[in-house]
């Protein structure tokens, strides 16, 4: 049984066809760009997603047929609260609001009253980053938008609907949204009542691995994939590369570095102690949680460095080379400099929107790769001041597996090692997401019995390497994770 995984990023949009072993058969990818038409506005045209997900389909629908391979499912996951609001017929009334919009940030502040409310029945505090602000952002700033909205739609949902008709969404999204509540897995009237939301504009909820339909007549036509096979909601991005990284048992913790980083740690129940300082939500396992701790700006800040310090250099293999060469020339510890890294404000613990990006100690010692560096340092700092915080709900946790783009890069890998003092494991592959896609697919058509044996067969063809944590560097790395967590707190406290 093969399956074809549609893996939507923020900035492509990927197409796995996947044996039943777990082996890439074909696949295609298409680049896009957020648009930022405004300051604090994040927006993309769903048309962008509309012809990505034609293109690629059609395209591997093609190499099927010409290779004699079938496609027998297909199963989505996706960048998780973006908003796209449609009428009856499925048509975007305007641009997506981003995950990363910002916009919203006076509706979130007007309700920071209500964040011990939101927290106890969501797990998540009020956030920009969240889908119901959006909501609420339309409602107030386009009423006509609002009232001609039949529902309003994730990423996820939109190529649901444009591959099956239906309108429909799982709880991996509902738990981003603000508005379901964690327990009984249903939209909340309060919480509704709230944002000022009606729940007739919002899709039905169903457990993640759920088929949600089935291929319609219109889309075999128009891409050559054929009418009526199922089509799965893998679940959210980080969920499912949380499952593709392993984490589905007690004690099990990743980290994904890309244009955020997250660490995502594994739970089977909402914990009785949780505190507002993790995010709780729906795994993209039915009826199991994780916690998730995020960084807003991770690989994304190393990108920002590459394009203010190496603009001239137009080819990106060359640029890559000489910025990370350079950082390798710098010691650990970046001679004392330390960065800032909230470059789109801060997530978790404290979810500061107002926090900016800055370096601190900087002198005419100091090049260009030490203060690169001191981004990747700092991002660990941040990373290991969240993996505290979960180890008080999870317990200690010894080996924490990763991925994600910028663990291409193992200087980074050994800079995280050294900075949490735990051994990581860097499997050959950053296909995490779309494995894990792909593994909820398969359990779900019986394809495998469990995620257990469908992670053991997807774990059996790869090579990983490990990293060992440098107890020499354990002190210096404290001592300057102490120090940027006391700068945090004198600039950028709310």
């Amino acid at each position: 049984m093969n399956i074809l995984v549609i893996d939507t990023g923020t900035s492509s949009m990927r197409g796995i066809l996947y044996s039943p072993a777990a082996d890439i058969l074909c696949s295609h990818q298409v680049t896009y760009q957020v648009q930022y038409p405004k300051e604090s506005y994040a927006e993309q045209d769903p048309q962008d997603w509309k012809s990505a997900l034609f293109s690629i389909v059609k395209i591997i629908a093609s190499y099927a047929k010409e290779h004699d391979l079938s496609i027998d499912a297909i199963t989505t996951t996706c960048q998780r609260s973006s908003v796209i609001p449609v009428d009856i017929s499925g048509n975007p009334l305007s641009s997506a609001i981003m995950w990363l919009d910002k916009r919203t940030q006076f509706i979130c502040r007007n309700r920071e009253s209500c964040n011990p409310l939101v927290f106890s029945k969501t797990g998540s505090r009020i956030n920009t980053v969240f889908a119901a602000p959006k909501m609420t952002w339309i409602r107030e700033n386009q009423p006509d938008i609002y009232q001609q909205t039949y529902k309003f739609l994730t990423i996820a949902d939109y190529l649901t609907f444009l591959m099956t008709g239906h309108f429909i969404t799982d709880h991996t999204y509902g738990s981003r949204s603000l508005l379901m509540n964690l327990y009984s897995r249903k939209y909340d009237a309060e919480l509704l009542d709230l944002f000022h939301v009606e729940e007739s504009k919002l899709c039905p909820l169903t457990e993640p691995g759920s088929i949600l339909g089935s291929v319609t007549s219109e889309f075999s036509r128009i891409t050559g994939i054929q009418e009526g096979i199922p089509v799965i909601s893998g679940g959210g991005d980080q969920q499912c590369a949380a499952l593709g990284h392993g984490v589905i048992t007690p004690g099990s913790m990743e980290i994904t570095s890309g244009t955020g980083a997250y660490i995502l740690a594994y739970t089977d129940a909402v914990p009785s102690s949780i505190q507002n300082n993790v995010v709780c939500q729906a795994h993209a396992i039915k009826g199991k949680y994780v916690l998730e701790s995020s960084i807003l700006a991770c690989a994304s800040s190393y990108n920002w460095a590459l394009d203010i310090f190496y603009s001239p250099q137009r080819e990106e293999k060359i640029s890559y080379k000489q910025i990370n060469h350079d950082v390798s020339l710098s010691p650990p510890g970046s001679k004392g400099c330390i960065a800032l890294p909230y470059f789109q404000g801060r997530g978790t613990p404290d979810w500061n929107s107002s926090a900016s990006g800055a370096f601190i100690n900087l002198s005419f010692q100091h090049k260009k790769g030490d203060m690169i560096r001191s981004i990747l340092e700092s991002t660990a700092f941040e990373l290991q001041n969240n993996i505290e915080i979960l180890e008080k709900y999870t317990g200690s946790i010894r080996q924490i597996s990763i991925g994600g783009g910028l663990t291409n890069f193992s200087i980074f890998n050994q800079i995280q090692a050294d900075v949490f003092q735990k051994r990581l494991l860097h499997f050959s592959t950053n296909e995490q997401t779309s494995l894990g896609a792909f593994i909820n697919a398969a359990v779900a058509l019986g394809e495998y019995s469990s995620y257990e044996n469908a992670l053991a067969a997807v774990r059996s063809h790869l090579s990983s390497t490990e990293y060992i944590p440098n107890t020499e560097n354990k002190s210096l790395y404290e001592r300057q994770r102490i120090q940027l967590n006391s700068i945090y707190k004198k600039l950028c406290i709310l």
